[in-house]
């Protein structure tokens, strides 16, 4: 029986996962044989969630043993259902990754990537620009709209000032006996001029460093197919991953 324990315990190799559920059954009915009921339900339901499809043939155990282990199979009926299920949405999603791999292979090497180079000083121009030279289009327009609202609400704040001055005011000094109202109104404008010019410096300033911070030098455009050399017309070409890393195969 400690012959049965330590092949039952021991790490997984390929080879001792065709012989661990025989030992564990063994070792389960020796146990059972012994009166160690609980020990051996113990391993039954180790052997049954790593292989959760086992079943005892007929005649292969006493009768008594066999009872056991059905009842420990219906027992562990709804943990065995959902352990299936998970392995087989493994296998699913590995063989979706293995088929992704291999198409995403056959795609870089039957096709060249064409490449557009990003010029830098469009980083540092105002109003988006650089925001869509990093294809951020939402923040460009954003960065266009807000700059532009604020550039053009301040030259209209600098117009309305110069228009509603006074004929006898001196560089915004108004002399004895001017219009209050259009002073008030000049002074007002000339402090939204000064707001609006401050918020369009700033928001420039911060649309120049976020388009550095996203800067990449350069973007694939597009793929267009590359042509098979004669010499290699015929080859089948599969790829898996391995210890390294994915590797390729070449079939003549």
């Amino acid at each position: 029986m400690r012959e049965l324990q330590e092949l039952a315990g021991r790490a997984d190799t390929p080879r001792l996962a065709v012989v661990r559920p025989n030992a564990r059954k063994f070792l389960a009915a020796s146990l059972f044989a012994d009166r160690h009921e609980a020990e051996a339900r113990v391993v039954i339901g180790d052997l049954l969630r790593a292989e959760p499809r086992t079943r005892l043939e007929p005649g292969q155990f006493e009768v008594g043993f066999t009872r056991l282990f059905d009842d420990v199979v219906r027992s562990m009926e709804a943990e065995l259902d959902r352990i299936l299920v998970q392995r087989a949405q493994a296998r699913r999603a590995e063989e979706n990754a293995r088929d992704a791999r291999r198409a995403l292979t056959l795609d870089l090497l039957g096709s060249e990537a064409r490449v557009q180079v990003v010029p830098r000083w469009q980083t540092f121009i105002p109003f988006g620009i650089g925001q869509f030279a990093n294809r951020q289009t939402g923040l460009g327009v954003l960065f266009l709209s807000l700059e532009t609202t604020f550039l053009l609400g301040s030259v209209a704040a600098a117009v309305v000032d110069q228009a509603v001055r006074s004929p006898t005011q001196s560089d915004g000094v108004y002399e004895q006996g001017a219009d209050d109202q259009r002073a008030n109104v000049a002074f007002t404008m000339r402090v939204l001029n000064w707001t609006l010019l401050s918020a369009f410096v700033a928001t420039t300033v911060i649309g120049i460093v976020q388009a550095n911070g996203a800067y990449i030098p350069q973007r694939v455009i597009d793929r267009v197919p590359r042509p098979v050399p004669p010499a290699l017309q015929g080859v089948q070409i599969s790829a898996q991953p391995g210890a390294m890393g994915a590797s390729l195969h070449f079939t003549l």
